[in-house]
């Protein structure tokens, strides 16, 4: 007797998912510093979650990396998710933010990279890059 294909036919999700969207950031970044800095996301798993964590690196500065962020949510689900960030510089607490879509995803993900400590340690690290 012949084996049969018994898998069905999956159905691939209409949306981005969290990681394409960061991967695509982390390529605006590089654009935006002419390539003086760079972003990693990397990706690992806890229990059913993905986390995904946001690097911006400084290749100049011996790859440098400092995390701006991270995300986390479940592996059969994008949203919810929660993206967990430090707001103030030298703050010990992280500040949660809930997620429920691609939008405000994108909208949290603006308030990130325009609060004054990340576009602060963004200048700081072009600065000591171009003078390397």
């Amino acid at each position: 007797m012949e084996m049969q294909n018994l898998w069905p036919d999956f159905a691939i999700e209409p949306t981005k998912s969290p990681k394409a969207i960061l991967k695509e950031q982390a390529g605006y970044l590089m654009a935006k510093t002419n390539n003086v800095l760079s972003a990693d996301v990397d990706t690992s798993t806890y229990q059913n979650n993905l986390i995904h964590k946001f690097y911006v690196v400084a290749p100049a500065m011996n790859n440098y990396r400092f995390e701006v962020f991270y995300i986390v949510h479940k592996i059969i689900n994008f949203y919810p998710l929660s993206i967990y960030w430090y707001p103030e510089e030298n703050d010990p607490y992280k500040e949660s933010i809930e997620i429920n879509s691609d939008e405000e995803l994108i909208n949290a993900l603006r308030k990130i990279f325009n609060a004054p400590t990340t576009v602060k340690i963004i200048s700081s690290l072009l600065s000591q890059s171009l003078a390397e």
